[in-house]
């Protein structure tokens, strides 16, 4: 398999790996991570509401 292009340093990591390693599971970020992740299941709540009741908003 080829490895993704501008893989890391030691050239055994792939991109993805590196990714998720150094933005979503590094400490340090965590409470941006949390703050992403409130944002996008307000959306998708929101979403979803429109979806199931938007019928009761525009009578």
């Amino acid at each position: 398999m080829n490895k993704a292009i501008g893989s890391g340093s030691d050239g055994g990591e792939w991109a993805i790996t590196r990714f998720l390693s150094e933005e979503v599971f590094n400490p340090k970020k965590f409470g941006a991570n949390i703050g992403v992740l409130y944002g996008v299941s307000v959306f998708a709540g929101a979403v979803y509401f429109i979806e199931r009741y938007g019928d009761l908003l525009a009578q």
